[in-house]
């Protein structure tokens, strides 16, 4: 990329030149992306705090599950500190104000955050397969401290790519674009497609195969009663949905953006034909911090607990949802729930 200096930045226009050779209208998304962003941080950031402290308390009592689900939603957190950056970016036509450097940071942390969480989003499917499927086995690493070691290597191996990719495509340099350029170019339409694929199909392959041996092998548990079977068999398919739903817009979208740019041979025709829907779909990413720490204030009974005293909108829907396991028995000690 050429080191253009900042001196043409038409943001009353619409258009910013630095960076923008395609002249594409940054106005397009200057409104419903603050407004999405608004709502997600407004309502995620308290939803994401209460479902954090709600399992603290259950990883002092050497429960593994937490520890994953914790790591998941510090995931949502990081991502929800940086919208506030991002709407004022969007506000004001992709016009950074904030320098260089700053932009760098908090393009790695927003997307550092999305790989963090489908990783321990595969991590929890795969946790809950063992301690259904093979719960003798799993015993053995039914330990804080090996949970520990896996979130961090977890954190350590996401973050490393992004932030050498992004110093290699995106040198620090006074664009008032941040983290994009129009045209993309080569080397970035190589990253990010392969991204997009490890990223969505793999993991969504992995957690789906575990879905179904999963589901599978709890309708052949006898000792449990048919109300937990249903809980389980929810939160699994629920898990499947919020990974499709909010995932499956951006990689799908993003694959035939950058697909197009590579046969298209009108490239800035592509790219604002592809604009509005890319980012929508980059949008809809942050509606992972709504949904994930609700996922488990509705499915585990503490947390419901929980969110029903710091949250009384919920209180109503944790009155229906425990009189529906009100004839639930006693769980024994080697449950399919930590």
């Amino acid at each position: 990329m050429e080191n253009i200096p900042n001196t043409s930045s038409h943001v009353g226009q619409g258009i910013s030149t630095v960076g923008n050779a395609c002249g594409i209208d940054f106005k397009q998304d200057s409104v419903f992306l603050p407004v999405l962003y608004g709502i997600f941080f407004i309502i995620g950031t308290p939803l994401n705090l209460v479902a954090l402290f709600g399992l603290y308390r259950l990883v002092k009592a050497e429960n593994v599950l937490p520890v994953y689900v914790i790591n998941l939603l510090l995931a949502d957190l990081i991502q929800l500190l940086t919208l506030p950056l991002w709407m004022d970016y969007y506000a004001n036509e992709h016009n950074w104000r904030f320098g260089p450097r700053s932009c760098q940071f908090m393009g790695m942390f927003f997307y550092i955050s999305v790989y963090a969480g489908i990783f321990f989003m595969c991590i929890i499917a795969l946790e809950r397969h063992m301690a259904i499927v093979r719960p003798l086995n799993f015993q053995n690493f039914r330990k804080l401290r090996w949970a520990c070691f896996i979130a961090l290597g977890v954190w350590v191996l996401i973050a490393v790519p992004p932030s050498v990719a992004f110093d290699k495509l995106f040198p620090k340099q006074n664009y008032t674009l941040c983290i994009e350029k129009y045209p993309s170019e080569g080397n970035f339409i190589t990253y990010r497609l392969i991204t997009l694929l490890l990223s969505f199909i793999v993991p969504l392959s992995f957690i789906a195969l575990l879905h179904r041996k999963t589901l599978r092998s709890l309708m052949a548990i006898n000792s449990l009663l048919s109300e937990e079977k249903r809980r389980i068999r929810a939160m699994l398919t629920l898990l499947v949905a919020i990974f499709v739903m909010v995932l499956g817009p951006y990689h799908f979208i993003g694959c035939v953006k950058y697909l197009g740019l590579l046969i298209h041979s009108q490239v800035c025709e592509w790219e604002k034909a592809m604009f509005v829907p890319y980012q929508l779909g980059r949008g809809l990413l942050s509606l992972n911090s709504l949904l994930d720490p609700v996922l488990y204030i509705f499915l585990r009974s503490d947390i419901r607990a929980l969110a029903g005293r710091y949250l009384p909108c919920l209180s109503t829907a944790r009155g229906i949802s425990q009189k529906s396991s009100s004839g639930m028995s006693e769980r024994p000690t080697n449950s399919t729930e930590d």
